[in-house]
């Protein structure tokens, strides 16, 4: 189904997709980030769980790796309630301006390099664009706004610090990981994502911009409110 090429994809290579191959691109894409996003949840338990001598999940499928699909399962059939102050239209919101940018953000992440796919040759890219990587930042940003109206449609006072001192922490981290994109742009030369992948064919930036790049993980984590930044 899917052959992989030897040529490297470049920006004119981009936007002459056939429709059909863009929605091929954009389901695999789809599969791809929940996939990922399962597996990713049960080595996290595991991980944790060894920590703290325990099993974690070991009971849903072999090694516990179906606890994520039935957890997932159990969240989609249960029964949505909404409090009776809360402004109905704008609670069902936020999680989805905080859910979609997530996956639009992915679209512009380089996979292979230009590939077979059902006999039309195509980067395993879905686009790419000249400012591809402010593209991704804006994606960031923009989930700051599920953020405040989570807090805010609830209509407590409460959850609306909650929400407000999780913006700021997002928006804070945010500037830090900007900045450490500045030095990949000036050693890649552009800020299209398989422009700066093309340009590491000789040395991974992550070794030519070690400072940058653990800034960056740092900002990640404190971004996404991960441990140990998840007081908030």
């Amino acid at each position: 189904m899917i052959h992989p090429l030897v040529a490297d994809p470049t920006l004119a290579d981009f936007g002459k997709d056939p429709v059909w191959i863009t929605i091929i691109k954009a389901v695999l894409l789809f599969l791809f980030l929940m996939l990922g996003i399962l597996f990713g949840v049960w080595f996290e338990r595991k991980l944790i769980s060894r920590m703290q001598h325990r099993y974690g999940p070991n009971r849903a499928g072999k090694f516990g790796l179906l606890q994520s699909v039935a957890d997932g399962l159990k969240m989609g059939l249960k029964e949505d309630i909404f409090p009776r102050t809360v402004d109905r239209v704008l609670y069902l919101l936020a999680p989805v301006i905080m859910v979609v940018p997530a996956f639009l953000a992915f679209s512009i992440i380089p996979f292979a390099p230009m590939v077979d796919l059902f006999g039309v040759r195509t980067p395993l890219q879905l686009v790419d664009l000249p400012v591809a990587v402010l593209f991704m930042l804006a994606m960031g940003a923009v989930s700051v706004y599920g953020v405040v109206l989570a807090g805010w449609s609830s209509r407590s006072p409460y959850a609306l610090l909650g929400g407000l001192r999780s913006a700021a922490q997002v928006v804070s981290y945010e500037i830090a990981m900007g900045l450490s994109f500045v030095a990949v742009f000036i050693f890649a030369g552009t800020l299209s994502t398989s422009e700066i992948v093309k340009a590491q064919a000789d040395t991974w930036f992550v070794v030519l911009l070690l400072p940058s790049f653990l800034i960056y993980v740092i900002c990640m984590f404190g971004e996404a409110a991960r441990i140990p930044f998840d007081l908030p």
